[in-house]
């Protein structure tokens, strides 16, 4: 007995610790020691159940996953999903999606000379040359600090694999007629027609744009020159940083008001990182250095350069340094140029929501994508029009360009102190930088920012509250929603069926089994959903296949059909019941004929079915091929001594290399494998699920309730209760995110207590 358990455990450590020779990638030996790869460790017990050898644990060959574990994480990966990422980009696409950002990205910040000097010099009047240099040395440190080191150097490397008003203000100095009121309602009619367009996707509406920036840039810095060469070339003075210490000591608070006014040169920067997925960081950074970044210094220094020579200018700065005879073109520019700044901030604004939404920190939207080549330029039409409607309130209340300025400011500056922080916590967790040149981010960056945040604060009454109302409005929605939606989730699992439950149930599942499809929609991917159970105690019957639908979405264009689905049998086989996990690309089109997706689940079920078979034929000769060779050579043990125990195990090792080897598997196991289409428990299940199909599908869908627990503090009760209640009835409903038929819907109703 000793030297057969020898034998055995030798044989075991062989074939259970490597894979079996001329197969090496396909096949595994476990034992019940070992969890499925492909299963999560919790789901040991249901695996042991699913098959006809349930509730005993038996050494098996199973194949190896080629997936990773988790049946979640798996339903993330196609078969050749590589193609949708795009290839390396040569020189010329790269310059031409650069060229694309100036129309999407760069619009607000192109278009702040129009505004900047003129808010700045309401706080301060100039009164000497400093006053100009001062302010001049300002804007230009400003946009090398944040723009140029902070965004294109520094956080764009950390990415995952508006002022209409402003241009069309110009009027007032040039026809006098044309009071604020016009100005209302000229502006008014611009975010119609901005806004009508983001239908049609960020690239077509980028490269319509385009070609105005470009111009748009082209006549700053011509302007530019053409004012720093005229009136004054020695602004070039205001490069050395000492005209600011100068400028405030002069001006002293009057100064530190002006850094609310100063700061309006970067207004947009963030978008940069926040259109990162409409476009790649290598155009982002092309454009900001080549176009954007030149041309804003000569703007700036045309202007400066002006005002040393018309001081009383200030007011109107832009369009008094603008040549008379240039006047009427640059100004069509200049309000085309600033319609379209404010296209960053509405493309940010979709991709923001978009993580939001994925983070489960928003309520869900209708997503139209508008690029099959990028997945990151999006559409959310409930947004667009949102965005739209407040600016209309916020320009006809405002009315003035200096108070929304004020308003932007304090977004501005609140917007780069989170991406210091956020990239701070990059640098220490994802990059692993070194402490101190990890902390010299924030000490450089942060406190500039902390300058100018406390330069906007004085601003709150002037139009700064604005942007802290709406981020409380939001803040409060992000908050509820996740809350509610985690503490829902949390009670789906919690709630979880056992499949002890189901198994003393029986095949029956306590109830009559008529002929016909059930697919119970659910976000669950393991386990079975608290609303089955519901579905148990609701009907008097329940159909023969059940099949539980957990929709994905997957982060490439379309999902081949044949990769549509994916399955794993729920229970043991005569309980007739699966998971599913359905798998749709951004570019998918979900409104197909739902007799046509019946038939490809159907089909793509048939072939799990068929596989499932194969592969337990393949096990079961195997096994058999395993127990015929150890029985053989433990016979043959009897005759040897102990002493021949060392040369047993060095011949058992080499004689099973030999014997199971590609012979086994190249003549042997084929034609089991061949063999199993006759499996008559294979036929007999096909055959019961064809019957099942032709009674036809029901789409079970669950109308939950989330509610508080009676014993609960109030505020939990007022937020879950009201709040996020009145958020998921406003939301878009499950059923058209799944797109299921009307007619074959059945809902039952069911209660989460949280």
């Amino acid at each position: 007995m000793e030297h057969g358990d020898r034998i055995e455990e030798g044989s075991s450590r062989l074939l259970g610790g490597s894979s079996v020779t001329g197969s090496s990638n396909d096949y595994r030996w476990v034992d019940g020691s070992e969890v499925d790869s492909e299963s999560p460790p919790w789901s040991l017990f249901e695996e042991r159940e699913s098959g006809e050898g349930y509730g005993s644990i038996r050494r098996r060959l199973i194949k190896k996953p080629k997936r990773v574990d988790s049946f979640d994480v798996e339903a993330m990966e196609i078969a050749g999903a590589n193609y949708h990422h795009l290839k390396d980009v040569s020189i010329l696409q790269t310059i031409a999606i650069a060229f694309q950002t100036l129309g999407v990205v760069y619009g607000d910040m192109g278009t702040s000379p129009l505004y900047v000097f003129a808010d700045v010099f309401t706080k301060v009047h100039i009164e000497a040359d400093v006053d100009v240099l001062g302010a001049l040395s300002l804007v230009i440190y400003t946009i090398a600090l944040i723009p140029l080191a902070k965004y294109v150097f520094v956080v764009l490397r950390a990415n995952d694999n508006g002022e209409v008003m402003s241009a069309v203000s110009g009027l007032q100095g040039e026809i006098k007629s044309f009071d604020t009121n016009a100005v209302v309602i000229v502006s008014i009619i611009i975010l119609v027609v901005l806004f009508s367009i983001q239908k049609f996707g960020t690239g077509k509406v980028g490269f319509l744009f385009a070609p105005v920036l470009a111009l748009w840039f082209f006549s700053l810095g011509s302007i530019g020159i053409y004012n720093v060469v005229k009136y004054d070339p020695t602004v070039v003075r205001a490069l050395n940083p000492v005209y600011i210490y100068l400028f405030f000591k002069k001006n002293s608070n009057n100064a530190w008001s002006a850094l609310g006014g100063c700061v309006l040169c970067v207004t947009g920067a963030e978008a940069m990182f926040a259109d990162l997925g409409h476009f790649t960081v290598p155009a982002i950074q092309i454009a900001f250095t080549c176009v954007v970044f030149p041309c804003l210094l000569l703007a700036y220094m045309g202007q400066a350069a002006y005002l040393m020579k018309h001081p009383s200018s200030a007011a109107r700065i832009f369009y008094e340094s603008v040549p008379a005879s240039l006047f009427w073109p640059v100004f069509v520019t200049a309000t085309l140029a600033a319609m379209i700044a404010s296209q960053a901030m509405i493309s940010a604004t979709f991709s923001c929501v978009k993580q939001s939404m994925a983070l489960g920190c928003f309520p869900r939207m209708k997503i139209v994508h508008t690029s099959k080549r990028r997945m990151g330029q999006i559409y959310i039409p409930v947004i667009n029009w949102f965005l739209m409607i407040m600016c209309i309130f916020v320009v006809a209340i405002f009315r003035r360009t200096t108070d929304i300025a004020n308003a932007y400011g304090i977004a501005e500056v609140g917007v780069m102190l989170v991406s210091t922080v956020l990239v701070t916590l990059v640098m220490l967790l994802i990059w692993q930088t070194n402490l101190f040149l990890a902390l010299c981010f924030p000490l450089v960056f942060g406190s500039v920012e902390l300058i100018y945040l406390t330069a906007v604060l004085s601003k709150i009454r002037e139009g700064g509250w604005l942007p802290l109302a709406f981020a409380s409005v939001f803040l409060s929605v992000m908050y509820t929603w996740n809350y509610g939606s985690v503490l829902k989730y949390q009670s789906e699992v919690r709630d979880k069926i056992s499949t002890d439950f189901l198994v003393e149930l029986g095949s029956t599942l306590g109830t009559v089994r008529v002929p016909g499809i059930g697919l119970l929609y659910n976000d669950l991917v393991q386990g079975i959903p608290a609303i089955f159970g519901q579905f148990l105690l609701s009907l008097p019957a329940i159909h023969s296949t059940i099949v539980f639908v957990c929709i994905k979405y997957v982060p490439i264009p379309v999902v081949p059909q044949e990769e549509r689905f994916l399955f794993r049998r729920v229970g043991p086989k005569d309980y007739h019941m699966f998971r599913c996990i359905a798998r749709y690309g951004y570019k998918d089109v979900r409104k197909e004929d739902h007799h046509a997706f019946e038939q490809l689940l159907m089909e793509s079920l048939e072939k799990f079915l068929r596989k499932e078979s194969q592969d337990l034929a393949l096990e079961s000769n195997v096994n058999e091929l395993e127990f015929d060779n150890i029985s053989e050579r433990s016979r043959d043990s009897l005759t040897l001594g102990v002493t021949d125990v060392d040369e047993l195990r060095i011949s058992l090792i080499e004689q099973e290399r030999t014997v199971i080897s590609e012979d086994a598997f190249g003549e042997r196991l084929p034609s089991s494998i061949m063999a199993s289409d006759d499996d008559p428990s294979l036929e007999y299940e096909l055959s019961a699920l064809r019957e099942a199909m032709d009674s036809g599908f029901t789409y079970l869908l669950a109308q939950g309730d989330v509610r508080a627990k009676k014993n609960s503090f109030f505020i939990k009760k007022l937020v879950i209760n009201y709040f996020y209640a009145f958020l998921r009835r406003n939301c878009r409903g499950g059923a058209a995110t799944m797109r299921v038929p009307h007619m074959n819907i059945m809902q039952v109703g069911m209660t989460y207590m949280v």
